[in-house]
């Protein structure tokens, strides 16, 4: 793993940009994670991030050599607002394509919604952490918590291999959402795992490879069974969607997970 930076060497401040493998590039804020391949094939980001971290994200893509309209695909692994916030504003500014699977593609565009809402929170203010998250997060949603991409498609291409730069194998990872994914990029030997688990959240007490807290699930049961999907990838780094990179196998980072559970 190696440090990027941008001209002099700097990430913005509130990044952290770490390469792993030739082409990928784990870019962390205190909140959420995204990924960003940039190979002679051209440049994939991998979810996005909040609405409102439109300038960590360009300030992202610069540290890594590239403007927006440089981006020639985003893969969602699954439509949180967290996580699609600047696919959003990419596809309506450039006209950037944006691809999550086919049976996520309904939450990606808000047809429907499968994220913890108001009630959620409510039902769990009084745990350790949850009241600081939400407070935290609230304007980073820009008064737009239901914001979709409305052009979002299904991923494209055959034979689980997506045809977008860098053509990561697609694992589908059930649960959290209806259509979670998670991005195996067999030759970089890097799994992108989304929120199928993490090694860190501000709701948790947790600390290494586990499952979000339950009132982030559509479905908690199927979230904890289809880690095994994870399971078949080779790849030694997964980068999730909250918390630092996880280095070595994955069995040992769905192992860990399914051991360790959510914190409630």
């Amino acid at each position: 793993m190696t440090q990027s930076g941008g001209p002099a060497g700097r990430p913005a401040q509130g990044l952290t940009i770490g390469r792993f493998g030739e082409h990928l590039h784990f870019v962390r804020t205190e909140h959420v994670n995204w990924v960003v391949y940039v190979g002679p094939d051209g440049v994939t980001l991998v979810d996005s991030g909040y609405a409102g971290q439109r300038e960590l994200l360009v300030s992202s893509l610069a540290a890594v050599g590239c403007r927006p309209e440089d981006v020639d695909a985003v893969l969602i692994t699954h439509g949180h607002a967290d996580h699609l916030g600047g696919a959003a504003r990419l596809a309506d500014e450039f006209g950037t394509p944006v691809f999550a699977d086919a049976a996520e593609v309904p939450n990606v565009r808000r047809e429907v919604t499968q994220q913890a809402g108001v009630g959620d929170v409510l039902g769990n203010v009084l745990r350790p952490g949850v009241l600081g998250w939400a407070m935290a997060i609230a304007p980073l949603l820009r008064l737009r918590p239901d914001l979709g991409v409305p052009t979002a498609e299904p991923f494209p291409g055959e034979g689980g291999r997506i045809a977008v730069p860098g053509r990561p194998r697609r694992l589908l990872v059930e649960g959290h959402t209806s259509g979670h994914a998670a991005f195996d990029f067999v030759g970089e030997g890097v799994l992108v795992a989304g929120d199928a688990l993490v090694t860190r959240h501000r709701t948790s007490h947790l600390v290494g490879p586990q499952l979000l807290p339950s009132m982030f699930h559509h479905d908690p049961g199927r979230a904890r069974a289809s880690l095994a999907e994870l399971s078949g990838s080779s790849a030694r780094v997964l980068l999730p969607g909250h918390g630092e990179a996880w280095i070595g196998p994955v069995d040992s980072a769905v192992d860990a997970a399914l051991a360790a559970g959510a914190a409630f």
